[in-house]
């Protein structure tokens, strides 16, 4: 079995992907000493978004764009604001855009100004697009049910929050490597940062039960696409789409997120300082050459290592539904190509039909604790693991600690530190741990022996429903602290 179980290390060790980390000498690395993890950094903007200074109205219906926004005679569409100028704001003097670049008030005197709120009424609002706004401070947009737009793209600006949005694009196919959501920054227009996206739904298709495998290849959208620095992702519903949540870029908040239904990745971690908290993963379909993942990262040619990650609290099932069409056999958290410095993941379920469950593959000062991963039936792939594997170029992985986890498996290399593990045998034995694993209750039975037999030292303050630990006379194992 353990041979097994080494020539398929070996095999996914050469396959998961295509290319080498060029990160150099990482010994300094060596030496970091181990994150908290436990506080945002300051570049993170957690602020609710709601209505401040003057509130100006947006109605497709009967709206016009000669009005003068109020409540009672509102302008038409958002697009037609931002593009006869009645929002006030900074841009680049020149481009391309380069550090330090002189800003200039765009759009003087204009009525909507830093600070203002902008709701969007009930109807069809279109396309969105917003180039060099950067505004002085935040501009929030809020919708009202029923309000809809077909994209949302910030090219390049600063400061703005949106709320309430329903993404819908129309019927047909979707453009090649798009997304819904777009926060792009741009070589010649600039950087874009000081975004947040709260409580917004961002869908495909509302219904995408009858696709084919051409349909799933051809209709849906990427969902969110971040490519900036200290952008917020709140409570968002994705449906029915490609790849869910991509953050590209540092100091990132990705928090009480959805993404149901999708044929790509569930979400992207490609920075540092990021927090991808509580957010569900689920219906993985496998339709094309993509091996998917829950949640993937890496760092590949002249990318620097992947630094202080938090995935804290994110349930992550690869199908909800055993007759579900185009069944994904999905890797649950896979991280190939490291290195990965200073990541914490702790309190995740993954529930998922393959070999890896958790996997970190150079990894340096990394903790992996109080984790549940299980397998969704006892048929192969599987039974998945939690891993850390040396880096692709043959640096083992340093440092690292798993603790007070429950998996089906345990692949752990280099110098770490692996105690207080529970290790399940064989799938018929769900039932005599778990509340109930067949409906994805992963809570502990009483009188289990995971119960107060973990280690106190790095167990997370709070289980993944944010219970405090411990209760009772030690830390539970797994995700769930039993009460």
């Amino acid at each position: 079995m353990r041979l097994y179980i080494l020539i398929i290390i070996l095999l996914l060790f050469n396959l998961s992907g295509m290319y080498s980390c060029s990160c150099g000498d990482i010994e300094r690395y060596r030496n970091y000493p181990y994150y908290a993890g436990d506080e945002y950094p300051d570049q993170i903007n957690t602020d609710e978004t709601i209505i401040t200074g003057n509130v100006f109205y947006v109605d497709p219906a009967t709206g016009s764009i000669g009005n003068d926004g109020s409540t009672g005679t509102p302008w038409s569409t958002f697009q037609e604001v931002i593009e006869s100028g009645l929002i006030e704001t900074t841009e680049p003097a020149e481009h391309p855009y380069y550090e330090g670049v002189e800003m200039i008030v765009k759009n003087q005197d204009a009525p909507v100004k830093a600070g203002d709120t902008i709701i969007l009424r009930s109807g069809s609002h279109g396309d969105i697009l917003l180039q060099d706004y950067f505004n002085t401070d935040y501009i929030n947009v809020i919708a009202d049910s029923g309000a809809t737009v077909t994209r949302l793209h910030v090219q390049s600006g600063c400061r703005w929050r949106f709320k309430g949005l329903s993404v819908i694009p129309p019927a047909g196919d979707a453009e090649l490597y798009a997304s819904l959501v777009f926060f792009e920054t741009s070589n010649w227009h600039g950087s874009v940062y000081n975004i947040t996206l709260d409580n917004s739904t961002i869908q495909s298709a509302a219904d995408s039960s009858s696709w084919t495998i051409e349909d799933w290849n051809s209709l849906p959208w990427n969902g969110i696409a971040a490519r900036g620095n200290n952008i917020t992702i709140r409570d968002n519903y994705l449906l029915n789409i490609n790849f869910g949540i991509t953050m590209s870029g540092n100091y990132a908040l990705i928090r009480s997120n959805t993404v149901e239904n999708f044929s790509g990745d569930g979400m992207r971690g490609l920075g540092n300082d990021l927090f991808f908290e509580y957010n569900t993963v689920k219906n993985c379909y496998d339709v094309n050459e993509n091996h998917d993942d829950g949640f993937q990262s890496w760092s590949i040619n002249d990318d620097p290592p992947r630094e202080r990650v938090v995935l804290r609290g994110n349930t992550i099932i690869a199908y909800t539904d055993p007759a579900q069409p185009f069944r994904g056999t999905l890797q649950g958290i896979g991280c190939f190509d490291g290195f990965y410095i200073n990541w914490i993941v702790e309190n995740n379920l993954v529930i998922t039909d393959h070999w890896h469950g958790i996997s970190l593959y150079g990894a340096i000062n990394c903790r992996i604790v109080n984790n549940t991963v299980v397998d969704l039936n006892d048929e192969r792939p599987g039974p998945p693991w939690i891993a850390i594997m040396p880096h692709k170029d043959d640096t083992p992985s340093y440092n690292c600690i798993v603790r007070n986890n429950i998996a089906t498996n345990y692949i752990i290399t280099g110098s770490a530190t692996e105690d207080h593990n529970f290790e399940i045998e064989k799938y018929t034995d769900y039932a005599d741990l778990f509340a109930d694993p067949a409906n994805f209750d992963f809570h502990l039975l009483p009188d289990v022996s995971m119960i107060d037999a973990g280690a106190a030292e790095s167990a997370p303050a709070m289980d993944i429903e944010g219970n405090a630990r411990p209760n009772g006379s030690g830390y539970d194992l797994g995700a769930y602290e039993y009460y």
